[in-house]
């Protein structure tokens, strides 16, 4: 899993403009896999921050779930089997899904089942 360079650029009061190079850490695409790997990566996400100086650190954004990204049409959609049942989502109009960022499936640690191989399956910010 080799992370790749990103530059946000952040605004604030239309005067301040930083541009901070982190790193947004993506996983090897795969149909099947636990919640945990967003948890994985939004660690190395945190350990690219650990560089950086501290305004820099407190600018950066916090991940928010996962972002994955289907081919072109293929209507996908993903399953997440928690203990208390399995809920569906469905990719949008740009082939995206997004799965956020929830204390009880960090608890449970859900298999989410995709019915579409992705193209990527990245920290959604």
């Amino acid at each position: 899993m080799l992370p790749r360079l990103l530059t946000l650029t952040f605004t604030a009061l239309a005067t301040l403009t930083l541009a901070l190079p982190l790193r947004a850490e993506t996983a090897r695409p795969q149909q099947e896999f636990h919640y945990s790997l967003y948890l994985e990566l939004a660690r190395a996400y945190d350990a690219s921050l650990a560089g950086l100086a501290f305004l820099d650190r407190v600018a950066a954004p916090s991940p928010q779930g996962l972002r994955i990204r289907f081919p072109p049409g293929s209507e996908a959609r993903a399953a997440v089997h928690l203990s208390s049942g399995v809920l569906r989502y469905a990719a949008d109009d740009r082939d995206e899904l997004h799965l956020p960022d929830k204390r009880e499936w960090r608890r449970d640690n859900p298999r989410i089942v995709l019915s579409v191989q992705p193209l990527e399956v990245a920290l959604e910010f």
